[in-house]
């Protein structure tokens, strides 16, 4: 296969990035050039913009949780609401979770 290649595309790159990179392409036995190709067009990028949704819906279950978590160690029980809350929240966030999934097949 005999392509011509005349675009150019220049990137910049953290140290750390850079030794990744370099790490990968020696493991892949190809050059730089072939291991960058190889994938872009064999490769698969995963979209998480449905995830990020989820960060504030579990530090506030986190929060809840600390809260009833708190009650009882002061001696209190927490209540039957507090708990089915915290549950609803948890379904909703497994309801994200299979939306966000369902997005990738």
């Amino acid at each position: 296969m005999n392509r011509k290649r005349n675009n150019q595309i220049v990137i910049r790159l953290s140290d750390e990035e850079k030794e990744m990179l370099k790490r990968k392409v020696e493991q892949s036995g190809k050059t730089q050039q072939e291991f960058l190709i190889s994938m872009l067009i064999n490769g698969t990028v995963t979209n998480t913009d449905g995830v990020k949704e989820l960060f504030p819906e579990v530090k506030r279950i986190g929060n809840n949780l600390n809260q009833i978590a708190r009650s009882c160690n002061s001696g209190n029980q927490a209540t039957l609401s507090e708990v089915q809350k915290v549950g609803e929240e948890m379904n909703g966030i497994w309801r994200l979770l299979k939306q966000f999934l369902q997005k990738r097949t």
